[in-house]
């Protein structure tokens, strides 16, 4: 019959038991796999069942890391910023000049307190030129803002 105790797996596509795994279900029809999952095996060059990242995957946009980069044209550095300054304040402070679409306040990991510096994205360089031009110099929060254009970033 059978050893005592063993247990017979069983096929989550098929339901048979014991002949073999889902994963190698001869009658799976390609149901759950999106189109083109196997041409993409076939590209990545390891074979059937391949790991294949999100990026590298047929019709995947490739822009993703330059989406969430910020604008270094429109970016203005704001230093002296007291501990209590948090993204929602500066967004506050700034967004009277004109649309604001990225908002950082740098903040200590272990302490959760800011660091004393931060960004703000414009959407126009005019809107980020006046907001130099009013606040670097102004008084916020018991201290003296400076406000500059930010440096680009190295490559």
């Amino acid at each position: 019959m059978g050893k005592a105790g063993a247990v017979l797996m069983v096929c989550r596509t098929c339901g048979k038991k014991g002949d073999h795994w889902t994963s190698k279900c001869p009658s799976d029809s390609f149901i759950d796999k999106p189109p083109g999952a196997e041409t993409v095996a076939s590209q990545s060059g390891s074979g059937k069942g391949a790991y294949v990242p999100p990026s590298m995957r047929a019709g995947a946009e490739r822009s993703g890391t330059e989406m969430r980069r910020r604008n270094d044209e429109n970016s203005v550095r704001v230093t002296n910023l007291s501990e209590d300054t948090r993204e929602p304040d500066l967004m506050e402070l700034f967004r009277t000049f004109g649309p604001v679409t990225r908002v950082y306040v740098a903040v200590d990991q272990k302490t959760g307190v800011s660091r004393g510096f931060g960004f703000v994205n414009f959407v126009n360089r005019e809107d980020a030129e006046r907001a130099i031009n009013k606040l670097n110099g102004y008084g916020y929060d018991n201290l003296i803002l400076r406000v500059e254009w930010a440096t680009p970033r190295p490559n």
